[in-house]
């Protein structure tokens, strides 16, 4: 019956689907342009085969926790106030000492980065952060060694280069510009690496 058929091959493609073209509605969004070229480079900085060091982020999601539930407690525990003040006062320390303890532990390990990576090819990672000043179309996008400040390398470009007049995200510039910047980066991380051996 059936036996006798060869079976047809079945096509698996690791390729990822297209996505759409990134286009922003308004180009004169400040927050918007940085956002998406901070997103794009982001991307970039991950295909070259970085990890997101997401350790972080669960660090400061269960310290937010421990600080909610402190606030909860605090809210709806045991007994009523005048005779619970004690308690009520120790979640709100509690809580005061939680956020502090977040903010400086975030401010530690990710500082103004919106990309923080995991030891990857020997490096210790790096850190992923922009600055664009107010009312000016400049865009500053700054590489850091994670453990190391002093490697660093930064670009500083206009922002129209990389948008059409449409609203369009040119693609392959922006990635270009971002791949360029990565390659001095590890030169500069090579070259440290070579004098201190």
């Amino acid at each position: 019956m059936g036996r006798n058929k060869k079976p047809e091959a079945v096509k698996v493609t690791n390729a990822e689907p297209a996505r759409d073209p990134i286009r922003l509605s308004n180009l004169y969004d400040a927050g918007a342009l940085k956002g998406t070229l901070d997103e794009f480079a982001r991307e970039v900085i991950l295909d070259q085969g970085y990890q997101e060091d997401v350790i972080i982020n669960n660090v400061k999601i269960a310290l937010g926790l421990a600080a909610i539930a402190c606030a909860v407690y605090s809210q709806y525990g045991p007994g009523k106030f005048p005779a619970n003040w004690w308690m009520v006062f120790g979640c709100v320390i509690s809580y005061i000492v939680l956020t502090f303890v977040m903010n400086v532990y975030s401010w530690k390990m990710e500082g103004d980065a919106f990309l923080v990576t995991k030891p990857f090819r020997g490096g210790k990672g790096l850190r992923l952060s922009s600055r664009m000043t107010r009312f000016l179309d400049e865009y500053t996008l700054v590489l850091t060694d994670r453990k190391d400040p002093k490697i660093e390398v930064m670009n500083t470009v206009r922002i129209p280069n990389f948008f059409h007049a449409d609203g369009y995200l040119a693609e392959s510039a922006w990635r270009t510009e971002v791949e360029k910047l990565w390659r001095a980066f590890e030169e500069k991380q090579g070259d440290k690496a070579k004098k201190r051996d």
